[in-house]
C-alpha cells in the first residue's frame, strides 16, 4: 500500500515539474514575440520578422490552447509588410486583409500601362469583396475597397501609364507618414501654454481680488 502511494506522488510530481517546464518556455516565447512586436512599433522590421520567424520549441509547442504560434506567423508577415517583403505577407492564407493590402502595394510599386494595372486591380477588389462578405463590419477592408474602386476607375478613365510608386521611399511607416509643420508656416507665432499648478492657480486668483473697501461715516 505504501509503495503505491510513493509511486502515485512520484507520478504526480513528474507531471507539475513537466507542466511546469512547459509553461516556463511557453512564457519564454510570449516574452520573446513582444519584444518582437516592440521592434515592429519601433520600425525594427528586420528585428522583428527574425524574432518571430525563430521556432517555439517543442515544449513550448505542447501548450494547449495557445494562440502564440499564430500570433508569431502574423507578426512576421506584418514586418515583412512594413519591411517591403510584399510577398511574405501574400503568402500567409490567414492574413487576409494584410494580403490584400499588400498586393496593392505590389501593383502601386511596379506600376505599368494603364490597362495592367486596372487588370490587376480588378482581382483586388475581389479580394476585398471577400474579405467582407465573411465579416461586414470590417472597416479597414471596407474603405480600401472603396478607395480602390475610385483609383481604378481613375486610372481607366485618364487612360495613361501608372508610374511606379514605392511608399516605403517614399516614408510611409506603420505608424503613417512622418509628420511636419506646413510649408511657409511661420513657427514663432506658436506660444507654449503650460497648464497652473493648483496652488498656481488660487494666488492667481487672490491677486486678482481688490482688498474690502470701508465706507466712511
Amino acid at each position: 500500500m505504501k509503495s503505491s502511494t510513493w509511486f502515485g506522488q512520484l507520478i504526480i510530481a513528474i507531471l507539475l515539474v513537466a507542466a511546469g517546464a512547459i509553461l516556463w518556455r511557453s512564457s519564454e516565447y510570449e516574452r520573446r514575440l513582444a519584444a518582437a512586436e516592440r521592434d515592429l512599433v519601433t520600425l525594427k522590421y528586420e528585428d522583428a520578422a527574425e524574432a518571430a520567424a525563430q521556432p517555439a520549441g517543442r515544449l513550448a509547442n505542447l501548450m494547449p490552447m495557445s494562440p502564440a504560434a499564430a500570433d508569431a506567423k502574423a507578426l512576421a508577415s506584418t514586418a515583412g509588410y512594413w519591411h517591403g517583403d510584399y510577398d511574405k505577407a501574400i503568402e500567409n492564407p490567414d492574413a487576409k486583409l494584410l494580403a490584400a493590402n499588400a498586393q496593392f502595394r505590389k501593383i502601386r510599386e511596379q506600376g505599368g500601362s494603364w490597362q495592367a494595372v486596372v487588370g490587376r486591380m480588378d482581382s483586388l477588389v475581389k479580394q476585398y469583396a471577400e474579405i467582407l462578405r465573411d465579416d461586414p463590419t470590417n472597416a479597414e477592408a471596407a474603405f480600401n475597397y472603396e478607395y480602390i474602386v475610385r483609383l481604378r476607375a481613375v486610372f481607366a478613365a485618364r487612360k495613361l501609364p501608372v508610374p511606379p510608386f514605392d511608399a516605403r521611399g517614399s516614408g510611409l511607416t506603420v505608424h503613417g507618414f512622418a509628420g511636419a509643420p506646413p510649408e511657409e508656416s511661420e513657427m514663432k507665432k506658436f506660444k507654449m501654454i503650460v497648464p497652473m499648478r493648483p496652488d498656481e492657480r488660487l494666488e492667481a486668483e487672490k491677486a486678482g481680488k481688490g482688498t474690502t473697501k470701508v465706507r466712511k461715516g
